[in-house]
């Protein structure tokens, strides 16, 4: 794979970061996902369990980013997040102002609601499957905190991208 770079950061951080955390809560329930985001002591990951965890990962990035245009987007709408109007006939001398936004900001929000979603999903996941059931109070808590914190800055993030790209694009 190549490296991280400033291209691909936002993709990964807003895709498959959050994609290998759902893979993460399927993996108490599946054997095969188990075999492919864990190796035993002695052996080394291979290049073909690497490319099914990064596509596996991807794809379920892509389904988080389905179910959160449909619920956390509407959510930060009808709560007073509102997008602005956007002029995109001058767009093309504008391309690489707006993708920087969309880098800087609009991925980041991406990536803390996609995590909102997952970060559940994946500990639903493991309790069905009969996995840690000795959490503690203080576990729930701690989940419930990271839960608000990742929903509050999935809305900072929207709100700054939103204010930006008006900047940027504001329709006269």
């Amino acid at each position: 794979m190549k490296e991280v770079s400033q291209k691909n950061f936002g993709l990964l951080i807003a895709y498959v970061v959050p994609g290998l955390v759902v893979l993460w809560g399927v993996s108490y329930s599946s054997e095969t996902v188990r075999m492919w985001i864990t190796t035993a002591n002695e052996a080394s990951p291979s290049v073909a369990g690497f490319l099914y965890v990064t596509l596996a990962s991807l794809a379920a990035g892509l389904a988080l980013d389905a179910v959160r245009s449909v619920t956390i987007d509407h959510f930060h709408h009808l709560t007073g997040v509102r997008a602005p109007k956007l002029d995109f006939s001058d767009f093309q001398a504008k391309f690489w102002a707006f993708n920087q936004i969309v880098e800087s900001h609009y991925r980041h929000y991406q990536a803390y609601a996609h995590m909102a979603i997952a970060v559940p999903f994946a500990v639903v996941a493991c309790d069905l499957a009969g996995g840690d059931h000795t959490r503690h109070l203080w576990t729930g808590a701690a989940l419930c905190l990271l839960e608000a914190i990742l929903l509050v800055s999935s809305r900072d993030a929207l709100r700054k991208f939103y204010a930006r790209a008006g900047d940027l694009l504001r329709s006269r």
